[in-house]
């Protein structure tokens, strides 16, 4: 770089350095997944319930998670990832269900625990059976079936009157975690292969991080119906799965990662959409 000052020259060739480096796509990854993380939990705890759920039932950690999973792996790997991750979304709509049906009830850390407890258990049992994709759509309409009739009636409760004020470091620790979650299941993937780490991406560690945000905040009961929510908005994941994997390694990585992306989206859409009609139509029959 000749007629470049001294010190540019060697803050340019420093930068090259760092960017040859093993760690700094680490650092990346991270820092994406934690401010996409952070941005998603500020909107869900201003914005209420049914926008709380809406945010999060997004592919927060899953869509990272696969963004990089593409880059590292050929398309038969995500397709087999896929598969695996629409059963293991199962596990995820369980945790939510039990979360719901927790909150009210019990305190922050056995809720979070129980909760955990039984993903856990129903990852390891769903990991052992050979699915196929028929049994894998069965599975998805039986539960998410029984998880909107479970969680239906659950309502907001009255405002709690606490005023817990989150700490500076609260949502940047919280990101943190959820990107250093979608880091380590990239990294163990050479180790556990496509079918655990489909299982393992959907882990729903951004719903963690939320019940943590919420919980102080807003009480149980609130979080319960956020939760509830959740549900209903997650239902565009095992269709962006299963999109995934039929086209994949067909259409390549980059256009069924965005086909599976506008799944989870539309999906997002119908709901807005679905709300605002439904509110249009209690404000005709008041009026």
């Amino acid at each position: 770089m000749s007629g470049s000052p001294p010190a540019l020259t060697h803050f340019l060739n420093t930068v090259a350095e760092l960017l040859d480096t093993l760690w700094f796509p680490l650092l990346v990854r991270v820092l994406v997944t934690a401010f996409t993380v952070v941005g998603a939990a500020v909107l869900a705890e201003k914005a209420g319930p049914f926008w709380g759920a809406l945010v999060v039932g997004l592919p927060v950690s899953a869509g990272p998670a696969y963004a990089m999973l593409a880059i590292e792996y050929d398309a038969g790997f995500l397709a087999t990832s896929a598969l695996s991750s629409m059963v293991g979304n199962t596990a995820a709509v369980v945790f939510i269900v039990v979360l719901a049906f927790a909150a009210p009830r019990l305190r922050m850390l056995p809720t979070l625990a129980i909760a955990t407890s039984v993903w856990f258990a129903l990852a390891l049992t769903l990991r052992s059976v050979a699915w196929t994709l028929p049994l894998t759509v069965g599975l998805n309409v039986v539960v998410y079936s029984l998880a909107l009739i479970l969680t239906r009636g659950i309502k907001p409760g009255p405002p709690t009157g606490r005023t817990i004020q989150p700490r500076w470091y609260d949502l940047p620790a919280r990101g943190l975690l959820v990107g250093v979650f979608v880091t380590g299941v990239v990294g163990v993937s050479h180790i556990i292969g496509p079918t655990a780490t489909g299982i393992a991406a959907v882990y729903p560690i951004a719903i963690t991080s939320l019940l943590l945000l919420l919980f102080p905040r807003i009480g149980g009961q609130t979080t319960a119906a956020t939760m509830a929510g959740v549900v209903r908005a997650m239902i565009g994941f095992p269709v962006a799965f299963l999109v995934m994997h039929l086209t994949v390694e067909t259409w390549g990585k980059v256009p069924a990662l965005f086909a599976a992306l506008s799944m989870t989206l539309s999906w997002a859409a119908i709901l807005v959409v679905n709300r605002a009609i439904r509110q249009r139509g209690a404000t005709a029959s008041s009026a």
